[in-house]
């Protein structure tokens, strides 16, 4: 069996496939398989994938189905000892693998993540994102602050079992948040503070596609933590505060997106006592959209 299983989910990513694709066979490591996962895709994909030869395991799902639902189904094919994950638009730089497991193994850690390198349609370097965070259980540092990119994590695929967690499938474009939040209740993460992928942001991405569904995602994730773990709000109060909040930002980030300021600022009015942030952006949806897509264009050049 494979050290590694590479899911990678796609519907109609022929575009950039190839770029993927190769990104993972140029890994410095090398004990890796892909698990394709095709979500009826009508373009190339298909042909383009099983061009890659035995080391891709090629497997259609019947319907499209949401993304969390398709990498569910994808898992039960991941043989590995770890799962890692790029999708289809995306690249991961040569070290990426090399680094994980060796972050991963270096003690017992359920999960390993890196930094992002952020790059538009065209390859072009927009932001750089790299995780502040260090290593042991660190669920308290991402409710307040959720940096883990599904395609520079690792997960150890035992672990993973033993929780009995998966991706849910009624998800459509949180899917990681839901499942590594989760997972972080308990669980022993470990950071590498570099970027090992190349994260691509355009209009057409599956992040912009499903921007008006992370508001209700995310409260979605964190009701079920507390259903799982009722007294857990009494030990992260302000904590479980502050991941509701980031929710609402995500629905006033879409709702600015169409226009709407006024929803945009009803939405965040809710939250402008509870930090200073909150107050700043309530009160951008009251000025000419130029303002809010500034700032939101200046958090994406964060260190």
């Amino acid at each position: 069996m494979p050290k590694v299983s590479v899911l990678m989910n796609c519907y109609n990513g022929e575009k950039y496939l190839r770029e993927a694709i190769d990104s993972i066979v140029a890994q410095t490591f090398s004990d890796w398989e892909i698990v394709f996962i095709d979500n009826c895709s009508s373009d190339n994909s298909a042909q383009i994938a099983q061009s890659y030869g035995e080391k891709l395991k090629y497997y259609r799902t019947n319907m499209n189905i949401p993304l969390g639902a398709a990498r569910e189904w994808g898992m039960q094919f991941c043989k590995g000892d770890y799962i890692a994950f790029l999708d289809t638009d995306d690249v991961w730089l040569p070290l990426m693998l090399e680094k994980q497991i060796e972050a991963i193994e270096s003690n017992d850690y359920t999960l390993a993540y890196a930094g992002q390198i952020e790059i538009d349609a065209y390859g072009n370097i927009v932001g750089e994102m790299i995780p502040s965070f260090k290593k042991g259980n660190i669920f308290r540092e991402l409710l307040l602050q959720y940096d883990i990119p599904i395609v520079s994590a690792m997960v150890n695929r035992q672990k993973l079992e033993d929780s009995r967690l998966n991706f849910d499938p009624s998800i459509f474009g949180s899917e990681e948040y839901c499942l590594f939040m989760q997972l972080a209740v308990d669980a022993k993460f470990i950071v590498i503070p570099e970027a090992l992928v190349k994260y691509r942001v355009y209009k057409g991405s599956l992040t912009s596609k499903t921007m008006s569904k992370r508001a209700y995602e995310r409260k979605y994730t964190l009701d079920k933590i507390i259903e799982a773990h009722p007294d857990i709000v009494k030990k992260f109060p302000r904590e479980f505060s502050e991941a509701y909040a980031r929710g609402a930002y995500h629905e006033a980030q879409y709702q600015m997106s169409e226009n709407n300021h006024f929803m945009a600022f009803k939405t965040l009015s809710k939250y402008i006592f509870l930090d200073y942030r909150y107050f700043m952006l309530a009160f951008l949806t009251l000025m000419p959209k130029v303002f809010w897509d500034y700032v939101q264009t200046k958090k994406y050049k964060r260190k």
